[in-house]
């Protein structure tokens, strides 16, 4: 069951999903924020050679990396104005290979704290309407305040 949780920014729709539009690794890998709510976020990709190893499953480090944003945005999503996200620290197990048509990564936060949040996140392989548990793990992010969540590689910082 999901917390109640209070967003800390009455913009987080906005913030979460520029910041995701950012990311340059999520648009090369074909990702989309499919829902986002106060401390929930779920992503999805559909598949593709480009994504998937020598047996045609999604690749671990692709399953790991998709789930990792969505526990990021999750957490992110409930964080103050003039913030950024950043991980620091996660532990997934891999229960099944990620063999399907498209991979789900679903996170929910667990513990919202002042600097430190903590974060449930699974992801699934969809195929044919069915769904298969492929990751389940367990994620913490810091939130950095007073930190612009737009960085341009050493240049100047762009705000909004």
């Amino acid at each position: 069951m999901l917390a109640d949780f209070k967003p800390r920014n009455p913009d987080y729709d906005h913030v979460v999903r520029d910041s995701f539009a950012r990311q340059p690794y999520m648009a090369d890998i074909g990702a989309w924020i499919d829902r986002l709510e106060p401390g929930l976020c779920e992503l999805a990709l559909e598949r593709r050679p480009g994504l998937t190893q020598q047996h045609g499953f999604f690749h671990g480090g692709l399953v790991s990396a998709l789930t990792d944003s969505a526990a990021g945005y999750a957490c992110y999503s409930l964080y103050p104005p003039d913030s950024t996200v950043l991980t620091t620290e996660f532990k997934v197990n891999f229960l099944n290979p990620a063999q399907g048509t498209r991979l789900r990564a679903r996170a929910q936060v667990v513990k919202a704290g002042k600097t430190l949040f903590v974060c449930q996140a699974d992801a699934y392989a969809e195929e044919s309407g069915e769904r298969r548990h492929c990751l389940t793990g367990l994620f913490t992010m810091m939130c950095l305040t007073g930190k612009s969540d737009q960085v341009n590689f050493g240049r100047d910082v762009v705000s909004t």
